[in-house]
């Protein structure tokens, strides 16, 4: 990823360290200011006041207005958004490397100036308490809050990040304001930026911005030493929930302490590699301990360890989601025979190549694009040092069987533990029922702004859009980057939940989880043994149309893929035994969906807009009673019948010479399969709604509610679906969240989040409204963004949120294609929609053609708060 020799470092006389490393694959540049202040620095009465500071910096300075960064940032076509962990705060912008000094203005002016402002403090403690409160609807958060206040007794990593509730509703303006004095100075803090820029120059223009801001007073940390845990402790929690989770945390050495490589590999030998900053390759370890001990057995959902860098001593940790009617001392004593073999016996050379495999290729994947590069460094910085970012692999190849025994002798003892379980006290308080929700990141990094999720990316430089089709019908899209050490591939096929009868709803799914469960040639076992091997993942994604193989190794691995994927794809053989297995684990993901507000105001939502029996309506994984129902017969029918080449579209996009040598390689694979395949159906666009209506969900055990409020609107083809986009844009996205964002979290403080989408589809779009509130606020909520709405529509759109949007639109081109991923997901919906492959080229002049005038018609035409369908889930006073 970079060499020590690569980075450019320098000191401002004011104490500013400044890295800059040069990276010219593509016209972007992402810049960080970090503060060494986290939850670390907090004392009792004022927990979660890092994270509350790092809410204010965007609420203004004498020269940048309320609401200005997000503006700015946004119409110049960039991304950005604020992190909170233990250890650190830091704030980033990632943008087109030529209007990289916005960036600079930001930064520099809220490290000095930032107002706070009481009214704007007494605003945002509301949006604070409505982020704890949604943290607290994931039960597995409030465990390991319980689990890691036991462990630590002096120690300030005892609180969470977001602080206790008590301390949120009582710290002050003026508390806030003296945290922001102490430690946002220069002195505390450096800077890193990764891009197409000179290092010399840029650091130049750092100077300048920088240069001037004084030196703060020198922090004398007295932090608390954690004394020795002398027995284990134990918590246990009796709430709603769909099943039990345990927490297991064991002490653990800090980030630079010897041991550290050690122990990461250790981890993966447990639940395979885990993804390194502030991206990575996606979960391993199917074939890892944990795995086969407790899911692959038939007693777990999931089962994993984690263990990160702090710094100061922090935990090593175990987490285990049972499957319903599993007795947890049966759990409990299979993650305790793994961590007494791991201590009693070496590992075995294989097992140690496989695990350091997979932590080199999540190295590999955290490096993909600028803007995750330059978080890797940062965090390197934070905890021990820049040059760790090129030291890390050669001390993990140095460590043996030995070592990794050492630690677990060392560390991993029952005496020095502490174990929390949070056991079912009547059905409540699920997560998404997706992947389990990660407690333990959750409680490591608070974003400032859940729904930024896009990086973007400028074209100038890009490697051209490529298309082929062999004979069997498969379509191959790419876009080959040579040097890329990495590849990204997703296989698409037509056999999506749409296909589903009602009485089997969620067979799709369940025959896409089934395609690894045994081939012909190959167990489940040594498929998962084979990827964990090659350091890559293989991922099966249903939806409402499509399922979706999504692979991402190294370059050199993409042979050995692609034989996997065509093996899975063409020869699955449904054994019995692993579809019992499935089976639970859908049934236990289907329990924690209906406990979950956010998805269970979705499926409400989809409920009022689609009627009974419409593909739309149910939920993708089925039915408690439908997926009881689905036999092998069903699945082996289900694959005959929509899996095939005619259906298939698959996206390269990485490390590969040219697309044609790729063509060849997916055409050896599947050009002689050649299925029956029904033609793929059409669900029909939604009915239009005549009125108003609502649907409310009761779940027990709930802090927040969730609302989802929407209705029809025209396809994705419709001629008036750009200017309807960018009306959505100003609405509900654009900036913090668009007008929905300033109105319900920013003025009036009731959401954490409120944002809305379109959700295009060929036949018919919905457009789509969220927001997590207190329950008390639910129907304020409701309608605030109504009004917006209602708004938007009558008074249209100012001339400055237009040239806004234009100019967010155009600089994006489009979202996410600063990774390997989101330049196969455009691919893909570039094909889906046939908007062919040089739309990025003329998506420009489509979006600068569009007028005032225009955005408004569509507004009124297609946005009508007289026909919202709400769904709304939440504990009993909010429904």
């Amino acid at each position: 990823m970079s060499t020590p020799n690569d980075i450019f470092v320098r000191t401002l006389p004011n104490g500013l360290t400044v890295l800059l490393q040069e990276a010219h694959d593509a016209p972007l540049a992402s810049f960080w200011v970090w503060y060494r202040v986290g939850s670390r620095d907090e004392h009792p009465g004022l927990t979660g006041i890092s994270h509350w500071v790092e809410h204010m910096q965007f609420k203004g300075t004498p020269s940048l207005a309320k609401g200005a960064i997000f503006r700015d940032v946004s119409k110049h076509g960039g991304t950005l958004n604020a992190l909170t962990s233990n250890d650190w705060t830091a704030y980033y912008e990632t943008l087109p490397a030529d209007r990289l000094d916005l960036s600079l203005q930001i930064e520099a002016d809220r490290m000095a100036n930032s107002l706070f402002d009481p009214e704007e403090t007494d605003s945002e403690r509301t949006v604070i308490l409505s982020e704890r409160q949604g943290a607290e609807n994931t039960p597995t958060f409030l465990l390991y809050e319980e689990v890691v206040g036991a462990a630590f007794r002096a120690h300030p990593y005892r609180h969470m990040v977001i602080g206790h509730e008590t301390d949120l509703r009582t710290i002050s303006r003026d508390d806030l304001y003296d945290h922001y004095r102490r430690y946002y100075a220069p002195n505390n803090a450096f800077v890193v930026a990764v891009g197409d820029f000179d290092a010399a120059e840029l650091y130049n223009r750092i100077e300048t911005a920088f240069g001037q801001i004084e030196r703060g007073s020198d922090i004398k940390r007295r932090q608390a030493v954690e004394p020795p845990q002398r027995g284990e402790r134990r918590v246990t929690l009796r709430r709603p929930a769909p099943t039990a989770y345990l927490r297991m945390a064991f002490h653990a050495p800090n980030a630079q302490h010897p041991d550290t490589p050690a122990l990461l590999l250790a981890d993966a030998v447990l639940s395979g590699g885990k993804g390194m900053g502030l991206g990575g390759g996606g979960p391993m370890g199917r074939s890892a301990r944990f795995y086969r001990a407790l899911v692959a057995a038939g007693l777990a959902r999931s089962g994993s360890s984690d263990f990160d860098l702090y710094v100061d001593p922090y935990l090593f940790t175990v987490g285990v989601t049972a499957l319903p009617g599993v007795d947890p001392s049966q759990i409990e004593a299979v993650v305790d025979a793994e961590l007494a073999r791991l201590r009693d016996d070496a590992v075995s050379e294989s097992e140690l190549a496989r695990a350091l495999k997979q932590l080199k290729a999540q190295y590999v994947y955290s490096g993909e694009g600028v803007t995750n590069r330059a978080f890797w460094l940062g965090q390197m910085e934070m905890v021990d040092s820049y040059r760790r970012v090129a030291s890390l692999i050669d001390e993990l190849e140095a460590v043996t069987p030995d070592d990794i025994q050492r630690v677990a002798q060392t560390y991993l003892q029952p005496e020095t533990r502490t174990v929390g379980w949070l056991v079912p006290d009547g059905e409540g308080g699920g997560g998404t029922g997706e992947e389990e929700v990660d407690a333990a990141a959750l409680h490591r990094r608070w974003f400032f702004n859940p729904s930024s999720t896009t990086i973007p990316g400028t074209e100038s430089r890009r490697a051209p859009f490529e298309r082929r089709e062999i004979e069997n019908g498969t379509v191959i899209l790419g876009q080959a980057r040579p040097d890329d050490p990495s590849v990204f591939v997703r296989l698409r096929l037509a056999a999506g939940a749409v296909h589903d009868r009602g009485d089997r709803a969620g067979l799709a799914a369940f025959t896409a989880r089934m395609l690894s469960r045994g081939t012909t040639t190959r167990s489940f076992a040594q498929f998962n043994e084979e990827t964990d091997g090659l350091g890559a993942t293989v991922g099966f994604e249903t939806g409402r149309l499509f399922v979706e193989v999504a692979i991402r190794c190294l370059r050199e691995d993409l042979p050995a893929l692609l034989d996997l994927a065509a093996d899975v794809l063409r020869n699955p053989t449904f054994p019995e035994e692993e579809i019992n297995k499935v089976r639970h684990e859908l049934l236990t993901a289907i329990r924690e969906q209906d406990n979950d507000t956010r998805s269970s105001a979705d499926r409400a939502l989809r409920r009022l807009l689609y009627p009974a029996g419409h593909p739309y309506a149910r939920r993708t994984g089925g039915e408690r009673e439908t997926v009881s129902a689905i036999d092998r017969d069903d699945l082996v029918a289900f694959h005959g019948a929509h899996y095939g080449p005619s259906v298939m579209v698959a996206a390269v996009v990485g490390g590969v010479p040219d697309i044609d040598s790729t063509a060849a390689l997916i055409s050896d694979r599947f050009t002689d399969w050649q299925p029956h395949v029904v033609p793929a159906r059409s669900p029909g666009p939604p009915p239009e709604p005549g009125r108003s209506r609502r649907e409310r969900v009761t779940i027990a055990g709930k802090s927040q509610a969730d609302v989802a409020i929407g209705f029809p609107v025209p396809s994705r083809s419709d001629p008036d679906y750009y200017a309807l986009d960018m009306a959505n844009l100003i609405l509900g996205r654009l900036g913090l969240m668009g007008r929905l964002g300033a109105s319900v979290r920013d003025r009036q403080g009731l959401a954490y989040y409120a944002f809305s989408q379109i959700e295009p589809g060929r036949e018919g779009s919905i457009w789509v409204s969220r927001a997590g509130v207190d329950p008390s606020n639910v129907e304020q909520a409701l309608s605030s963004i109504t009004a917006e709405v209602r708004g938007l529509r009558d008074d249209g759109v100012s001339d400055e949120e237009l040239t806004d949007a234009k100019s967010y639109l155009t600089g994006v081109l489009p979202l996410a294609l600063e990774t390997n991923d989101g330049v196969a997901a455009t691919l893909l919906n570039i094909e889906h929609y046939g908007l062919g492959l040089d739309y990025l080229d003329r998506y420009p002049a489509i979006v600068n053609a569009l007028d005032a005038a225009q955005v408004q018609q569509a507004a009124r035409q297609y946005l009508d708060p007289d026909r919202l369908a709400a769904g709304i889930a939440g504990p009993a006073d909010s429904a």
